[in-house]
């Protein structure tokens, strides 16, 4: 557990006893595929570290209409910027597969700040990271288009995916519902945008499978398309 817990960013510099401290104040919880962690708008009394599985972090809007911010796979953390902010949750998080997190409270979490300064140094650098990551977003929704917008999104999942050769196999399997709510964008545009990576040689797919053929010319794509 100690292992999976020093993986995490803000966690890292974390002594031993320090980081065995933040486990014997924490809960374990498990939940089931499709089962909602938290919803948009919910108070935040929690934060969360995955220890197993996958978690889909995403917001509605319009109804149906759905924008899947990240997935998030062991020893990533989420729901901690509601609780540092003291506002209810901007996004709802929903469990992909069976998954198993690692819960801390409102208070040991605001404890755990105040008394180390590196792990709030530590934490205000990977919120950082995150709010640079959602500005890039934004600017994609603005200026790249729908091509430029698949092959960077698969880009990105290439790097936890499994490398072969020039190529990436993509660890996990995606719909292309699942695929098209993290580019922003309907399945019919998103199917037309794979077809044509298909076309050029640098994706396949098969069964929720992706397999990058060329992550050298797809990241070259990701930096002409807009």
């Amino acid at each position: 557990m100690l292992r999976i817990l020093r993986k995490i960013p803000f966690l890292s510099q974390l002594s031993p006893k320090d980081l065995n401290e933040i486990y014997k104040i924490s809960k374990i919880r498990e939940y089931g595929p499709g089962e909602m962690i938290f919803s948009k708008a919910e108070s935040a009394q929690q934060m969360f570290i995955v220890l197993g599985g996958r978690v889909k972090i995403f917001a509605r809007s319009g109804g149906r209409k759905r924008k899947t911010f990240a997935y998030l796979e062991v020893g990533d953390f989420f729901g901690e910027m509601a609780l540092v902010e003291g506002k209810s949750r901007s996004a709802s998080a929903e469990a992909v597969d069976y998954s198993k997190l690692l819960v801390i409270q409102k208070n040991d979490f605001k404890r755990l700040l105040i008394s180390d300064p590196h792990l709030s140094y530590y934490l205000l650098k990977s919120v950082s990271e995150r709010l640079r990551k959602a500005n890039e977003e934004i600017e994609d929704l603005l200026f790249r288009n729908i091509l430029g917008r698949v092959a960077k999104a698969l880009a990105q999942l290439a790097s936890r995916g499994k490398r072969l050769g020039d190529g990436v196999l993509l660890v996990q399997n995606f719909t292309q519902q699942e695929l098209a709510d993290l580019v922003g964008t309907t399945r019919e545009p998103l199917t037309r945008a794979l077809s044509t990576l298909r076309r050029a040689q640098l994706v396949e797919a098969r069964k929720g499978r992706y397999w990058i053929r060329d992550m050298g010319k797809l990241q070259a794509l990701c930096r002409t398309q807009s």
